[in-house]
């Protein structure tokens, strides 16, 4: 479409579009142009905004991970439920409020810490160990720079970090961990029957009752707005290219892109780091340059480097390695920083370097020379991205020539298909909640529902579904929400009247029950007047795997008391058990060896730290203006 819009604003018609557009700034001004802008936020937290796009990325993401998790079994449809889509949005609130509380803290993950992780990243090692092409080669292949990928990493331990300090810096009491213990390990003894659920009128409504009922409840009971779809379909992969290419042109190539198979000399350097804010006044920094300067003198006195590191860097990610930060290459550091390691001989110790971070004195402890890979030994590598440019070079111009075929011809796919000898396809009818193959893509869930598609009855724009994949799309069959009849549901509604009439009577009888123990009846009373049969459970834990679960679980909600009565509790499905608590023996600490209670007092400890993060993030966001825009989820 803008293709075809470029093409079409040329000579006069470009002269009136560009004057047209002129008429506001000739009246009101630039600047006040740009004044009156549009918010398009979907959620707003504090003065960072979380764009709508930027919710897509993330939920589109947790799509891609549940279909490569759950393979044939993956439901996409579970992406479109409102409340998991907040659920989403929730967290990423969360996460601009714990990184603001970073910033605010001072306590941003530094380069090095961020260098480190990266490091670690298994994906980005070969044999064990970073691997500076392989790192370049993957960020390549996501289309990312290493800068932004180092700033989406910072992003991601700045949000880490503090849930992290907190858990951790959780204290468990001796005293706190044996009340724990004794209640996590509670057992309770108890005697319980089931109350018979009561019989139900087996007389079937009447046809008025039935209809009665189902007007009442005519929204649970109508046919979902449907739509069946006509859509074209481009994919790279379907393209073919011509198998082989020629020396000359993969020279060609080879020199235009030589920066690939050069490896550039690197440096494996440890550093020692004394902290100085940039906004420092002089005395503070001269304080930091002076204890670098004695910790620069130590090291080339001969002391251990990596010793004086552990004991003195401020450099949290590399300390405890005794400063290391492994193999560096230019581009990898702060220009200082660079520019003073690039400058050292092998084993040679720098003065105090200064950056943003403070003070650094670096040791260079080896190079290792860079070099560039002859042309027969990429050469391969080279005819297969050839080749596969050329793919993505038709699928581009096929690609264009589509998106301009669509827009020219609304009412349509068939021109676009004859002209790019395409397939209209159709799908099978699908509701909003989505379908099968194509339908279940969120992108053409969204367009099928739009207004431009299904309203007014056009193409749609193309589709991206994966990459260089694209589909139009337009409405082949309309069926819009309606209300069932009484003979299409009519087991449906005789089946919910009877469960809710089952379910009200056992409430009532729930209820007598209770009237009775409150007048004083004891259990066997209860039992022989209900001619049920009484269970006996012994030493039942929380998680008793030989009584029904449900029944456990409202077992360890009653209360302990000292003279303990039947009571009725509901358990599942409107069901219900008169239950009589004999014994509770609480778990004994002393029976926990030592290693057993260290791993307790862990996990409580976790549990711990969980709940000072919800009440940390609690307490952020009672603090922070937070503006959610729901209708642009």
């Amino acid at each position: 479409m803008l293709q075809a819009l470029r093409e079409k604003t040329t000579g006069w018609i470009a002269f009136i579009i560009l004057a047209s557009v002129g008429i506001p700034f000739a009246f009101f001004g630039v600047n006040n142009y740009f004044e009156t802008r549009t918010e398009t936020f979907l959620a707003k937290v504090g003065k960072q905004e979380i764009s709508s796009q930027q919710f897509r990325d993330r939920l589109e993401r947790l799509r891609r991970q549940a279909r490569d998790t759950q393979g044939p079994s993956f439901d996409g449809s579970y992406f479109n439920d409102p409340t998991v889509k907040r659920q989403v949005l929730d967290r990423m609130i969360e996460e601009e409020l714990l990184r603001h509380a970073v910033v605010e803290a001072g306590a941003q993950a530094t380069d090095a810490y961020v260098r480190r992780e990266i490091r670690a990243i298994a994906p980005f090692q070969v044999e064990g160990k970073f691997n500076a092409d392989q790192y370049r080669l993957l960020l390549q292949a996501r289309q990312m720079t290493p800068a932004g990928f180092e700033d989406e990493i910072r992003r991601d331990l700045d949000t880490r970090m503090l849930p992290v300090a907190v858990g951790e810096s959780a204290l468990v009491a001796d005293a706190e961990l044996d009340r724990y213990i004794a209640l996590r390990d509670q057992t309770r003894d108890f005697r319980y029957f089931s109350v018979v659920p009561p019989v139900v009128e087996s007389t079937p409504p009447t046809d008025a009752e039935l209809e009665k009922y189902l007007e009442a409840h005519r929204d649970d009971y109508q046919s979902p707005e449907q739509v069946a779809l006509d859509y074209v379909e481009l994919n790279a992969a379907d393209i073919a290219v011509p198998g082989d290419v020629d020396d000359a042109t993969l020279k060609a190539r080879y020199e235009e892109q030589k920066a690939r198979y050069t490896v550039p000399e690197q440096r494996l350097a440890s550093h020692i780091l004394v902290k100085a804010d940039k906004n420092a006044d002089a005395d503070a920094l001269k304080v930091a340059q002076a204890k670098a300067e004695e910790l620069a003198k130590a090291a080339r006195a001969g002391q251990d480097f990596a010793e004086i590191a552990k004991a003195s860097s401020d450099d949290l990610g590399s300390k405890q390695q005794g400063g290391d930060l492994g193999w560096l290459e230019q581009g990898a550091t702060q220009a200082a920083f660079e520019t003073a390691l690039f400058k050292l001989e092998d084993g040679q110790i720098s003065d105090p370097v200064r950056t943003d971070d403070g003070f650094h004195v670096i040791k260079l402890r080896e190079v290792r020379a860079g070099s560039v890979k002859v042309f027969e030994a990429v050469r391969d590598d080279l005819a297969k991205e050839y080749l596969e440019s050329e793919r993505e070079r038709l699928y581009s111009d096929r690609a264009g020539r589509l998106n301009d075929l669509v827009y020219q011809n609304q009412s349509s796919l068939q021109p676009a298909a004859d002209a790019l000898d395409l397939k209209v396809q159709r799908t099978p009818l699908f509701a909003r909640g989505g379908g099968t193959g194509i339908a279940a893509n969120p992108e053409v869930l969204k367009r099928a529902f739009s207004e431009a598609v299904l309203a007014e009855g056009n193409n749609s724009d193309p589709i991206d579904v994966g990459p260089n994949h694209v589909v139009v799309i337009r409405i082949a069959e309309h069926k819009p929400k309606a209300a069932r009849p009484l003979a299409e549901v009519r087991d449906q509604v005789a089946m919910r009247m009877r469960l809710e009439k089952q379910r009200e009577l056992a409430k009532s009888q729930a209820d007598e029950l209770r009237k009775q123990i409150d007048g004083g009846a004891g259990f066997e009373q209860l039992r022989t007047a209900s001619g049920a049969t009484a269970s006996e459970a012994k030493g039942t834990g929380r998680n008793g795997m030989n009584q029904d679960p449900a029944l456990v679980e409202a077992v360890f909600k009653l209360p302990r008391t000292k003279d303990p009565k039947p009571q009725v509790v509901e358990i599942a499905g409107g069901r219900h058990a008169v239950v009589e608590v004999t014994a509770i023996t609480d778990g004994d600490p002393k029976k926990l060896d030592a290693a057993a209670r260290t791993a307790v007092r862990e996990e409580y400890a976790r549990n711990l730290g969980s709940s000072e993060v919800r009440a940390l993030l609690e307490v952020l966001r009672a603090r922070t203006a937070i503006k959610v825009v729901e209708e642009r989820m």
